[in-house]
């Protein structure tokens, strides 16, 4: 028992970088989106940002399935002796509220993201797909496309 509850800390301390990584990529976006690019050039990063994203929720999907899965597995058990196990337990509810906290933080940087998107342009259609030509950029907002251009990979 004591295994399947330190794989489902493993699990969730997973999720929780998962969720930073993305939290910092939302971040971002917003920083592109208020940048002064044009539209079309916005909307290229973005996609490509999205695509970095994608792979971070494909991550918190995955642990999802897993923590499931196995507390499906253990669920009786755990009830049955859980005064056995109360760290652990303690443990797990505090990972689980720290991934609640940073999944609530996403949805709200994602919805304010949008919003302001959709203010300085509305949506497009997906089969035009623009590609981005980059130019000069105000020093600090210069900074974060070129990390991005460069490494693929923002920075918190």
């Amino acid at each position: 028992m004591e295994t399947q509850l330190a794989i489902l800390l493993d699990g969730l301390k997973k999720k929780e970088q998962a969720l930073i990584e993305i939290v910092n990529i939302t971040d971002n976006q917003r920083t592109v989106i208020e940048s002064g690019l044009p539209v079309e050039e916005v909307r290229g990063f973005l996609m490509e940002m999205n695509k970095e994203k994608q792979q971070f929720i494909d991550t918190v999907k995955g642990c999802d399935n897993m923590f499931e899965a196995m507390l499906k597995d253990i669920g009786p058990e755990l009830d049955a002796s859980q005064h056995m196990y109360k760290p652990q337990v303690a443990q797990l509810q505090k990972y689980i509220r720290r991934v609640m906290d940073l999944d609530v933080k996403v949805r709200v940087l994602e919805e304010k993201n949008n919003t302001i998107l959709n203010e300085i342009a509305p949506p497009i259609p997906a089969q035009q797909g623009l590609k981005p030509k980059p130019k000069l950029l105000p020093t600090d907002n210069a900074r974060v496309i070129k990390a991005y251009e460069q490494e693929k990979r923002f920075r918190g």
